[in-house]
């Protein structure tokens, strides 16, 4: 899996960076052969004002998946990612289960 991350509104640390791509590895690890790509932005969307303005989101792309695009926002930006990347393992296992049901063939 490769990860292509923007920010927008401040300077990404190596914490906040490292904590991103091992959320994400741990919500997409098990689905590595199924994602072809992953794009993160991080943005802080009030600024200096403060507030709820931490934005994450994170869009997969996958054959069999194709697109989804899951994102969060928070006051505080390691809840937003991990909310984001918890919903985004989850929506990609449902997809995929989904998918394997319809392949299957009915028996009646």
């Amino acid at each position: 899996m490769k990860l292509q991350l923007l920010t927008r509104g401040f300077e990404l640390t190596p914490a906040i960076q490292e904590h991103l791509e091992r959320r994400l590895a741990f919500a997409l690890g098990r689905f590595g052969q199924e994602i072809s790509g992953i794009w993160a932005r991080v943005a802080d969307t009030n600024g200096p004002r403060g507030g709820i303005d931490k934005l994450v989101a994170v869009r997969v792309e996958g054959r069999r998946i194709g697109t989804l695009l899951v994102s969060d926002t928070d006051f505080d930006l390691y809840t937003a990612i991990d909310r984001a990347t918890d919903r985004l393992g989850r929506t990609v296992a449902r997809v995929l289960e989904r998918k394997r049901q319809r392949s299957m063939p009915r028996r009646d």
